[in-house]
């Protein structure tokens, strides 16, 4: 089999399996197995492909609806190659706006406040978003102006957040914590100046359809209830106890559930929106005021 009939018979797979992306996904998956970069295989396609069974495997996972960022088992994510597998979610373009948010936050709260700036990432998973915030302040980590806690609720996904953090160097700058939301906040870790939280927001109905990637990414991470929204208001009831006195949180929601989430925030908390490149409501900022300790 050469690259051409590699590219058409594994087109006409995903095609028939119902991808959008069936060419572009054929082209990915043969890139991956043969180590060439597409480019390089549109301009041979009469090269051999070695490893054809390879390449066939790959489109039959592919064709099962497994997302491409497992079966390569890493995301291109923020100039980043972050490690995936079905330990945690793959890392989405829309989250890229909460690390933006949250870089914009604590880059503020480091030139106003003296004090050590206690960052918390909930839910961290794959650590992408930790990851981002320490390549970005890793020198105010080193001089403890700021300290970066990236926890959460499954060990796995912690194991898989340790790996991308050491594969970049920077694993002894960040604690992790296997934490159901802020529960250790007061106690074993200190509470929170800024909690940057990308929490399991889909309808537990949308979740049991298992369509796309929702059929291998883990429940755990995905399932947010009824309405998507169980576990935020968890978050949300808790920030009064764990949070520090003036705390922000930024949260990453689903299109269409700011309303709801506006509702249970803290008495005396001004919520305010940040809308993604479409215009669409997606991240959450909730400032609150005269909190106590």
């Amino acid at each position: 089999m050469n690259v051409k009939e590699g590219l058409l018979r594994g087109t006409s797979l995903l095609r028939d399996s119902g991808s959008p992306s069936a060419r572009l996904d054929a082209e990915v998956l043969l890139a991956h197995v043969t180590g060439q970069d597409r480019s390089w295989l549109l301009a041979h396609p009469d090269a051999a492909i070695e490893d054809a069974d390879a390449f066939v495997a790959t489109l039959k996972r592919r064709a099962a609806g497994e997302p491409i960022a497992y079966i390569r088992g890493f995301k291109e994510w923020r100039s980043l190659r972050i490690r995936t597998d079905a330990r945690a979610l793959i890392p989405r373009p829309e989250t890229e706006l909460l690390a933006e948010a949250a870089m914009t936050e604590i880059a503020a709260r480091l030139a106003r406040d003296d004090e050590t700036v206690i960052a918390w990432d909930l839910a961290t998973g794959s650590g992408a978003v930790a990851l981002v915030l320490v390549l970005r302040f890793r020198r105010a980590l080193e001089l403890g102006r700021l300290r970066l806690i990236a926890s959460d609720v499954c060990p796995d996904a912690l194991e898989l957040a340790a790996e991308n953090l050491a594969a970049h160097g920077v694993e002894s700058l960040v604690s992790l914590a296997c934490a159901d939301l802020l529960e250790p906040a007061g106690g074993s870790l200190p509470r929170p100046h800024v909690i940057v939280a990308n929490l399991p927001y889909v309808a537990s109905a949308e979740v049991d359809a298992r369509q796309g990637s929702l059929g291998h990414e883990p429940r755990v991470a995905l399932d947010g209830g009824p309405d998507g929204l169980e576990i935020l208001r968890r978050l949300l009831v808790s920030l009064p106890e764990r949070a520090s006195s003036g705390a922000t949180a930024l949260l990453e929601l689903g299109v269409g559930q700011v309303d709801a989430v506006t509702a249970p925030a803290p008495a005396g908390a001004s919520v305010t929106v940040v809308p993604d490149l479409a215009g669409l409501d997606r991240v959450v900022r909730i400032q609150m005021e005269g909190l106590r300790r």
